[in-house]
């Protein structure tokens, strides 16, 4: 899986982590390592010739100038190569007491630009990066250079936060979207290595349409607000809306304890409520889990995203280690995103020929299930086909729909 790891270091305790953790996983994969570090010469040479209308009368004539400069310029190139070459040194030592091959990348320039070339350049399997490096001021926040890194590559990426080794409780974040299963299977493959639990989390959020819901209710008129201001409606929004939603998440988890069963690897479940990246971070404080995966972007991206809201707030605010996934979709797609104008007027039914499958519904029927909205009315037809299905009907009509309405609303509200 991670046969390239790149490990930029910079002699900060971060690139120490970073080298630990980098090297014990490189062992696991057997691993090819590469160990990275920047320097920055040119910005010394620039500094000192701002510096030279401070030097002494002396030193000020063109020809002793050039001779200076020629100096510094020779003693900072050579000085920072070598410093820069004996941070490495500490990881190729790491790298041959565990027999792993090592390799150094050392280039001058500015450091996240260089560090971001020489990932694309070289399409390395996996990124392990310090969240702060030598110009630490707080423990609160990410360091420029690892955001800067983080936002432009598209490459798995391991962002250490702390020396632990990954060990005990591993979260994946499942959230239905192509990246969160591809991080269920990286934790399924991680599983195969280490002796870790997995504990797949996923976070549904009714509140969010509880309150565009009402929100909604409120300020249309006429036909349209009779139509979300009825009982009907409201009926609508908490049986499918509410719990469809925890039912759809929980599915989700269901995928991923599939995927991870033809990896020979058992995980738990653990499905939460409320705002994604706040209700992981509250499980994370309660569980102290060595590591967290989660997808670059989730189930809304769009491919303008370097990051999902939910992955950024993480990044930031996690306390635990994070491995964020390469987004493999070339082209992202929201399956959300409805192209059709969705008309909720009864007297005017759509077409749903192109979502309806092979059985025949009548303009009764297709009314109904207009007004269901567009982002689970996919998930109703094939209750309501189901339904159909198990008492022999081969035409959906408006009694199916009620029928199958009603069978719903049973099973979310077990008495």
């Amino acid at each position: 899986m991670f046969k390239h790891i790149f490990i930029p270091i910079d002699n900060s305790k971060y690139s120490e982590y970073c080298s630990n953790i980098g090297v014990t996983i490189a062992k696991k994969f057997k691993s090819e390592v590469i160990g990275g570090h920047v320097y920055a010469a040119n910005l010394h040479h620039k500094r000192f010739k701002e510096m030279e209308n401070g030097l002494p009368e002396k030193y000020r004539n063109e020809k002793e100038l050039q001779k200076q400069r020629e100096f510094h310029n020779s003693l900072i190139g050579r000085g920072l190569k070598m410093i820069s070459d004996s941070y490495l040194d500490s990881l190729n030592k790491k790298c041959l007491e565990n027999k792993l091959p090592f390799i150094r990348n050392l280039q001058e320039g500015k450091n996240y630009i260089e560090l971001v070339k020489q990932i694309k350049d070289n399409e390395y399997d996996l990124v392990v990066i310090g969240i702060r490096g030598l110009g630490e001021v707080s423990d609160k926040v990410i360091g420029s250079v690892c955001e800067r890194v983080v936002r432009r590559i598209n490459t798995d990426v391991l962002i250490v936060k702390n020396d632990r080794p990954v060990s005990g409780e591993v979260f994946v974040a499942v959230d239905g979207s192509n990246q969160s299963f591809r991080a269920v299977e990286i934790a399924g493959k991680l599983a195969q290595n280490y002796d870790i639990k997995i504990d797949a989390l996923s976070v549904y959020d009714p509140h969010f349409h509880r309150v565009a819901f009402d929100g909604i209710a409120k300020v249309i008129s006429g036909d349209m607000g009779n139509v979300f201001k009825s009982e009907e409606q409201e009926e609508l929004h908490d049986n499918v809306i509410d719990k469809g939603l925890e039912k759809i998440y929980h599915d989700h988890l269901k995928v991923a304890v599939e995927k991870t069963k033809k990896q020979g690897v058992d995980i738990k479940t653990t499905l939460l409520e409320g705002k994604s990246y706040d209700e992981i971070l509250k499980y994370e404080d309660k569980v102290k889990p060595s590591l967290l995966i989660v997808g670059r972007t989730g189930i809304h991206t769009h491919d303008t995203l370097d990051l999902g809201s939910a992955t950024e707030n993480l990044l930031r605010f996690a306390n635990c280690n994070i491995l964020i996934t390469k987004n493999v979709m070339v082209d992202s797609v929201n399956p959300f995103f409805d192209k059709k104008e969705i008309d909720l007027r009864l007297e005017t039914p759509l077409n749903l020929n192109s979502e309806i499958g092979e059985f025949s519904w009548n303009e009764d029927a297709k009314s109904l299930i207009s007004r269901v909205p567009s982002f689970v009315r996919e998930m109703v037809i094939k209750e309501v086909e189901s339904y159909a299905t198990k008492k022999g009907n081969n035409e959906i009509t408006q009694e199916i729909v009620e029928e199958a309405k009603a069978r719903w609303a049973n099973v979310m509200n077990p008495s």
